[in-house]
C-alpha cells in the first residue's frame, strides 16, 4: 500500500491510499471467504463457491462494496497509531477495480487552541463578609438550640413556638389526608407558609380552620382544595439566651472553650474551610462555563460538518434523532444546535488538554486522590464512603471517570491562577470595587 499526502487544510490532512493488484487479490480472497460463510449458491457445496461466481453474482458491488470494505479496514489499521486523530478517517473518494484502487481519505487532526485568559472573569464572594455572616448564623443557631420555653396563655406571636394537632381533608372527595397529627412550629416572620400566618394571634385551646387551593397540582378549572383544621395545644414564648462567656463555659462545656471570642474564632475556622471548598468549586464551574468563549480553534468547517454527521448517524442508530429534531423548528436548526454544542465542547476539551500539556499536569492520579474524591462523591451516589472507595478502585469504568474528573479539576485550578477575580459584596448584592488579577503566565 502506497500512501501519498495530497493536501492540508487547517487541521485536515488529505491522503491517497493506493493499492496494487497483489493487495486487491488479498482483499478478494478475504471477501470470498466471508461470503462463503454467509451465503449458499445453487450447484455448489456451502463454503466451496469459487471467487469468480461471487464476482458474477454481485457484479460491480463486489468491488465497490465488499472489496472496498476490506481495503478500508486496511486503511484504518494503518492509521490507528496516527498522532492526534480527532475523528475516524473520512473517505472522500474511491476508485476501485480488479487491478488497482485509490481511496482518498481526510484525516481530521485535533485542532490547535488559542486561549485568551483575559476573557475569563470569575466572581468571588467577599471572604470577610461571608465569614462574619457564617459566625452570626452559627451564634443564632446556638441561641435557637438553647431557647428556654415558657408556657403562654396569650395569643401566639412571631418567634413563639406552637404545638398543634393538624387535620387535612380534601374538599372534593372528603378524603382525610392527615388525621390529627401533632407537630411543632416556630412562628418566624419571614415564613410565608399559610399555616404559620394562620397560627399567629390565636391562643391555646383555639381551633383554626381555613381552605387552601393548590394550583400546581391540578388544571385551571380543577384545582384541588383542602380544608385545614388546626387545634392549638400549647403556645410557648421562646426566651433566647445571651451568648456570654458564662454561657460558653457552662452550656457549651463539651467544646472546651472559655470565651465568646474563642467560640467565634472556632466558628470562623469552620466557615473558612467551607468557604475555601465552595469558592474553589464555584471558580471551577465559572471557568468551565467561560472557557469556550475564551478559546479559538484552528479548525476546518469540514471537520465540524463531518463530526455532526457522525453524531447524527449514531443518534439515528439509537432511534433518538427524530425526537431530538422535534425540539427545534426545523431539522436545519437542530443541526445548527448540534454544531454549536460540538464546537463548544471541543473548545473546552482542547483548551484543557493544552493547559495540561503546558503545565505538566498528568491524567494519572494517586490512590490517595481517588480515595479523597470518593469521600466527596459518596453523598451524591447515595452510598457509604467505604462503598464509594471500593467502586472507584475496583470498577474500571468508574475509576476512569473519576480520574478524568480529578484531572479536569487540576487543570481548572491552574487556569484560576491566570484569570481575573472580581470580589462581590454578599451583603448588599452589589459588586465590590476591589478586584484581584494575577498577571503571572
Amino acid at each position: 500500500m502506497e500512501i501519498k499526502e495530497v493536501g492540508v487544510e487547517k487541521n485536515i490532512v488529505t491522503k491517497e491510499f493506493i493499492f496494487d493488484r497483489n493487495e486487491i487479490e488479498i482483499a478478494e480472497r478475504r471477501v470470498a471467504n466471508e461470503l462463503n460463510r454467509k451465503y449458499t449458491v445453487e450447484g455448489f457445496r456451502k463454503g466451496k463457491v469459487p471467487l469468480s461466481i461471487f464476482k458474477m453474482r454481485f457484479g460491480k458491488d463486489f468491488y465497490d462494496v465488499f472489496v472496498y470494505e476490506k481495503l478500508v479496514d486496511m486503511i484504518y489499521e494503518s492509521v490507528k497509531n496516527e498522532p492526534n486523530l480527532l475523528l475516524i478517517p473520512e473517505i472522500v473518494k474511491k476508485e476501485i477495480s480488479s487491478e488497482k484502487a485509490i481511496i482518498t481519505v481526510n484525516l481530521h487532526k485535533k485542532p490547535v487552541a488559542n486561549i485568551d485568559f483575559s476573557k475569563i472573569k470569575v466572581r468571588v464572594a467577599n471572604k470577610e463578609q461571608v465569614l462574619d455572616n457564617y459566625v452570626d448564623l452559627r451564634l443564632k443557631s446556638l441561641q435557637e438550640e438553647h431557647a428556654v420555653l415558657e408556657p403562654k396563655e396569650g395569643p401566639a406571636e412571631y418567634n413563639d413556638l406552637v404545638r398543634a394537632k393538624i387535620s387535612v381533608t380534601n374538599n372534593d372527595s372528603g378524603k382525610v389526608l392527615i388525621d390529627g397529627n401533632e407537630d411543632e412550629f416556630v412562628l418566624y416572620e419571614d415564613d410565608e407558609r399559610p399555616i404559620i400566618k394562620n397560627l399567629v394571634g390565636h391562643k391555646k385551646g383555639e381551633v383554626v380552620e381555613y381552605d387552601r387551593n393548590f394550583e400546581n397540582q391540578g388544571t385551571e378549572n380543577n384545582m384541588p382544595s383542602y380544608h385545614y383544621k388546626i387545634e392549638i395545644l400549647e403556645v410557648y414564648k421562646r426566651n433566647l439566651p445571651e451568648i456570654t462567656d458564662d454561657f460558653v463555659k457552662t452550656s457549651l462545656a463539651e467544646m472546651h472553650l472559655e470565651t465568646v471570642e474563642q467560640l467565634k474564632e472556632k466558628f470562623k475556622e469552620e466557615g473558612e474551610k467551607i468557604y475555601e471548598k465552595e469558592i474553589k468549586g464555584s471558580i471551577r464551574e465559572q471557568i468551565q462555563t467561560a472557557l469556550s468563549l475564551a478559546t479559538d480553534l484552528f479548525i476546518s468547517d469540514k471537520t465540524i460538518d463531518y463530526a455532526v454527521k457522525l453524531i447524527v448517524a449514531n443518534m439515528k442508530e439509537e432511534n433518538k434523532y427524530a425526537d431530538f429534531v422535534k425540539k427545534y423548528e426545523s431539522e436545519e436548526k437542530a443541526i445548527e444546535a448540534l454544531k454549536e454544542y460540538y464546537v463548544n465542547e471541543l473548545k473546552k476539551e482542547t483548551a484543557i488538554d493544552k493547559v495540561a500539556k503546558e503545565n505538566n499536569i498528568e491524567r494519572k492520579v494517586s490512590e490517595q486522590e481517588l480515595e479523597e474524591y470518593a469521600v466527596l462523591l459518596a453523598p451524591y451516589w447515595g452510598i457509604s464512603v467505604e462503598r464509594a472507595k471500593v467502586l472507584v478502585k475496583e470498577k474500571p469504568e468508574v475509576r476512569s471517570e473519576v480520574e478524568e474528573m480529578i484531572f479536569i479539576d487540576k487543570v481548572l485550578d491552574k487556569i484560576s491562577e491566570f484569570v481575573e477575580k472580581e470580589i462581590v459584596d454578599v451583603n448588599s448584592g452589589k459588586e465590590g470595587e476591589e478586584s484581584e488579577k494575577n498577571e503571572e503566565g
